[in-house]
């Protein structure tokens, strides 16, 4: 798929000079913004990328503490530490020892190797990874402006899961209830998640809202936020799994290779993503103790 064999490129890049990191590279060889690649590269190699160019400069540090005879002080610098004492505590939190202690069995058994993503060692196995997951369904529509209304995670300071306990136990469900005749594609969905504003690769968007879409000019409920989603063409997709975590952590992998196999491309300006918690394939499954449940995702896409 397109998006392992371009992380893979990403990885290449990072190791023909993982001392001096250049992260704008990264988005012009991507072509994805820094923040969300960061939180795809994650996906795909179950490590961050901050943290996987961390264990390799230290990994390449201890190389030379062996290999070199260099001198602590000189490698931490080499290495980008402002001290010797901040290398010092990385490098014993990575190795377990500190610096002036390293040997060779404990470099072996705790050195981080490259990442090669036709490894079939490495986390995922399609083209070579492990994916948890599979596309049911992918189809294209053309939409108009929407309007999404519900509780974000920036006005309540809480995680995806806790703001989703919010919305039902404060009765925000019931409130947008009040709207129904202004419901716009809800027949058969309990909600919305909606994120955006990738920013980093800790989370899945700076931005995420639980609610549900209305007609444009719908009011706005006290205490709930809105935001116009603007209509185009979007990717719809079914991700099966037997779990929640397999389809979130798979959705993005699955959809962008297939919606390139079939001539769209992702919008990356302005990119979000929709999880819509459809009533009959994935609310009542996980109520009856399914082994497959199928997560809806919305994603903006244009023809090529």
């Amino acid at each position: 798929m397109e998006v392992l064999n371009q992380t893979q490129k990403v990885i290449d890049m990072l190791e023909a000079d993982i001392m001096n990191v250049d992260y704008e590279r990264i988005t012009r060889l991507t072509g994805i913004p820094l923040g969300l690649y960061q939180r795809i590269f994650t996906y795909i190699c179950n490590i961050s990328l901050s943290g996987y160019v961390r264990k390799r400069k230290l990994t390449l540090s201890a190389e030379m503490l062996l290999k070199e005879n260099k001198s602590v002080t000189e490698v931490a610098m080499e290495c980008g530490y402002e001290s010797s004492s901040a290398f010092t505590r990385a490098f014993k939190e990575h190795f377990t020892v500190p610096p002036v202690l390293i040997t060779n069995d404990i470099y072996l058994k705790h050195a981080t190797n490259p990442l090669s993503l036709t490894n079939q060692d490495t986390y995922y196995v399609l083209e070579g990874k492990r994916v948890m997951a599979d596309i049911a369904k992918l189809e294209y529509e053309d939409t108009q402006d929407v309007l999404l209304l519900g509780i974000s995670s920036k006005d309540y300071g809480v995680t995806t899961k806790e703001l989703w306990g919010i919305f039902w136990e404060q009765g925000f469900d019931q409130v947008l209830h009040e709207y129904r005749d202004r419901y716009v594609s809800m027949e058969d969905c309990i909600g919305l998640g909606y994120m955006t504003d990738f920013a980093d690769d800790t989370g899945l968007g700076e931005t995420y809202i639980v609610g549900k879409y209305f007609k444009v000019g719908t009011p706005i409920p006290k205490g709930m936020t809105g935001r116009i989603i603007k209509g185009g063409t979007i990717a719809k997709a079914q991700i099966a799994a037997k779990n929640l975590d397999d389809i979130v952590n798979n959705a993005y992998i699955l959809i962008s290779g297939l919606v390139q196999k079939n001539g769209y491309k992702l919008l990356y300006d302005n990119f979000y993503w929709v999880e819509y918690y459809s009533v009959s394939r994935f609310c009542e499954p996980a109520d009856n103790g399914a082994d497959q449940l199928i997560l809806d995702f919305h994603m903006p896409c244009m023809k090529i």
